[in-house]
């Protein structure tokens, strides 16, 4: 969301956008940053009402009204900040909380304290308010205590049913899976769901406890010295590091496909025979294959040297020259290709731009393939799992010729002896 504020009898505006989970409190963080002075100096005023720090931002109705910054001095912005939460506290006999404390830092603590959890405006410590069912325990703790279970629970199971639901449907994100998080993987392949359940439990016990330790600590920091530069530029970044964590959480929950690695796209194809895995590259100007690859196809022969040069794109490569016309055999169906031809050996083939316009192709991403409509066939993109498999097979099928072609020159040798 984006809030308007103006530094009070200035013409300083500053636009900001800023998460709408976050509370006043973060925005004065943000806020100290950029005008270069305390939060505990500031004081929020939208229609000339003070904002409290513990109000979320996306609970008030900002509409296009513009945020003054009054700037007062260290103590009065805290007390106010504090007045409702006191208020509170009196009316439940409980202000000697606050003013046992032997700081006005010490009573911001326990303000942060209770804010965060939800109760800042309720404090059963009286004896009086329980039943005597519950001996020591809060009511209100214990019933807070067993929602945040239900959801946490609810969660885990969610969890559980979609990474099930996801992997067991997808072969190419399964594969990521394995490489980045193979237990998980395997727990998933095996159909334990037993197990799944307790990685993602211990998962979700872990970023709890990072919470835990960074809301922690940013409380820690606001009670130190605000003036100090250092606790200034910490509270900056532990705000920015939850904006970026809420953003990495809604990008979880609503794509999270987005999370695992993108496979290049390949097509299967031939040339004179020879199976050929072909890179399909709109970013290529030109479709290009590699010296050796152009051997192995018996192409050599018909390559024109006088189209040599340099190739030039994320790298350089030297061009020996061009094949003008070759045999390009997509499933049952032959057409004609320019292929340029580039001494790297690591190139391997690339389908460019300039034969996807001239047989005027499309990328159908709905139907996984690339469409060419002039001789009505669609060759279908590979998985990551069957280019590695045609890989393993070249790279045996290579091996298996060098191994002839040693043997073939040592008899040669023993010919000539």
């Amino acid at each position: 969301m984006k809030i308007m504020v103006n530094l009070e009898n200035t013409d300083e505006y500053q636009e900001l956008d800023i998460n709408e989970n976050l509370s006043v409190l973060d925005l004065k963080a943000n806020l100290s940053t950029i005008f270069n002075f305390s939060w505990n100096e500031m004081e929020l005023l939208l229609n000339d009402k003070p904002l409290q720090n513990q109000l979320i931002l996306g609970q008030i109705n900002f509409n296009d009204d513009v945020v003054i910054l009054r700037r007062v001095k260290s103590n009065l912005a805290l007390s106010r900040s504090l007045s409702s939460s006191q208020s509170s506290l009196r009316n439940n006999n409980n202000i000697n909380n606050i003013n046992n404390h032997s700081s006005l830092g010490q009573a911001f603590s326990q303000f942060m304290t209770n804010s965060r959890s939800g109760n800042n405006n309720l404090n059963y410590q009286n004896n009086n308010n329980y039943n005597n069912n519950y001996g020591n325990i809060n009511p209100l703790a214990a019933l807070m205590s067993s929602f945040r279970s239900n959801a946490k629970e609810q969660f885990i199971q969610k969890r559980v049913k979609e990474l099930h639901e996801r992997f067991l449907t997808s072969p190419d994100d399964l594969n990521s899976l394995f490489n980045s998080n193979p237990e998980l993987a395997e727990a998933i392949v095996s159909g334990n769901r037993q197990k799944v359940e307790n990685i993602v439990r211990n998962q979700v016990a872990e970023a709890e406890k990072k919470q835990k330790d960074e809301e922690m600590e940013y409380i820690r920091l606001m009670n130190s010295d605000p003036n100090d530069p250092q606790v200034q530029q910490k509270i900056a970044k532990i705000i920015q590091k939850k904006n970026i964590d809420e953003n990495l959480r809604q990008a979880e929950e609503y794509m999270p496909e987005t999370l695992f690695p993108v496979h290049m796209l390949f097509i299967n194809l031939e040339i004179n025979k020879k199976k050929v895995v072909a890179l399909v590259d709109t970013g290529a100007q030109s479709t290009i294959m590699s010296q050796a690859l152009c051997e192995k196809c018996d192409l050599f022969n018909l390559c024109d040297t006088r189209f040599s040069g340099i190739a030039k794109g994320v790298g350089t490569g030297k061009i020996i020259g061009t094949v003008h016309a070759a045999q390009m055999k997509i499933q049952n169906k032959v057409l004609m290709a320019k292929i340029t031809v580039l001494e790297n050996s690591s190139i391997g083939f690339i389908f460019g731009l300039d034969n996807m316009r001239a047989h005027r192709c499309t990328i159908d991403l709905k139907e996984n393939g690339l469409i060419f409509p002039d001789i009505g066939v669609t060759a279908k993109f590979l998985s990551d799992g069957e280019i590695k498999k045609i890989k393993a097979e070249q790279d045996e099928e290579d091996e298996k010729e060098e191994i002839e072609k040693a043997k073939q020159a040592s008899l040669n040798q023993n010919d000539k002896k």
